[in-house]
């Protein structure tokens, strides 16, 4: 004899099927469903999640189970950044505000050439600050300041070169020593300074500097004093020179150059 209960199941199930899921085909679909998932790892949390939610609402598997199987198991999605906006061109004439009371001329670097400023630096790449120079101006301590943050918008302006303004003069005119046989120096008097070479590949730097330094560079241990590395000529009117070591060269040599030095006029 049949159950009438069981009867009573086999009727209704054939009744409401077509018409309403299956709980067992649900959970079926859902679980191959996860797997392809997995299998292709590319759908979104968000997509997955939304995935979990109308399974569960249709009661095949427990939300937890359901997120497990979709947006917990997907491999971590890189979110796509925004292609950086290209700086706009510069023009000259154009003039920036830096902050803190420092502004910025464009010139062209043919411009710059003509103006009394001093140039600074500049990139030795190239991009879209070439062939341009930047004039800053403003308060002396702003100014620096903004140099030693690295001249931000050189950053932005690749090759971009960057001056201050008015000329920078040196303490000299002319050089103002001869260097004795077997080095060769160069100078450049708008840094009160050269770079010197000798025949076998040593390096020396000569310094120009103020007669009012010399009572400290000449006794310091920490500049031009007795065991400080470094050697200093003469008073010589208002200027003396130290002489600093350099690759390849030893105290003995450095000293031997500067009491070679001889002044000019």
């Amino acid at each position: 004899m049949n159950d009438p209960e069981n009867s009573f199941r086999t009727a209704l199930h054939d009744r409401v099927d077509g018409q309403h899921p299956d709980y067992a085909r649900i959970s079926s679909g859902a679980i191959s469903a996860g797997s392809r998932i997995r299998r292709r790892r590319r759908i979104t949390v968000t997509v997955g999640a939304a995935a979990a939610v109308g399974a569960f609402a249709a009661g095949g598997l427990g939300l937890s189970q359901l997120l497990s199987t979709t947006a917990v198991d997907q491999a971590p999605l890189g979110i796509a950044s925004a292609p950086s906006a290209s700086p706009a061109a510069l023009v000259p004439g154009q003039k920036m505000d830096l902050g803190n009371g420092v502004t910025g001329l464009v010139v062209t670097d043919a411009t710059a050439g003509t103006m009394e400023i001093t140039i600074q630096g500049g990139s030795s790449m190239t991009g879209s600050g070439t062939g341009f120079t930047m004039v800053l101006s403003g308060p002396e301590a702003a100014v620096q300041d903004y140099w030693a943050e690295g001249f931000p918008i050189g950053q932005e302006y690749v090759g971009l070169r960057f001056a201050t303004e008015g000329l920078r003069h040196g303490l000299v005119t002319t050089v103002p020593v001869e260097v004795p046989d077997g080095w060769t120096c160069e100078w450049s008097l708008i840094d009160d300074s050269a770079s010197c070479t000798s025949q076998d590949g040593g390096v020396a730097a000569l310094v120009i500097r103020p007669a009012e330094d010399y009572a400290t560079w000449s006794t310091s241990p920490d500049k031009g004093g007795p065991g400080s590395g470094a050697y200093v000529t003469d008073v010589h009117g208002d200027i003396f020179i130290s002489v600093q070591s350099g690759q390849g060269t030893t105290d003995a040599e450095l000293q031997a150059l500067a009491d070679s030095l001889r002044w000019v006029g």
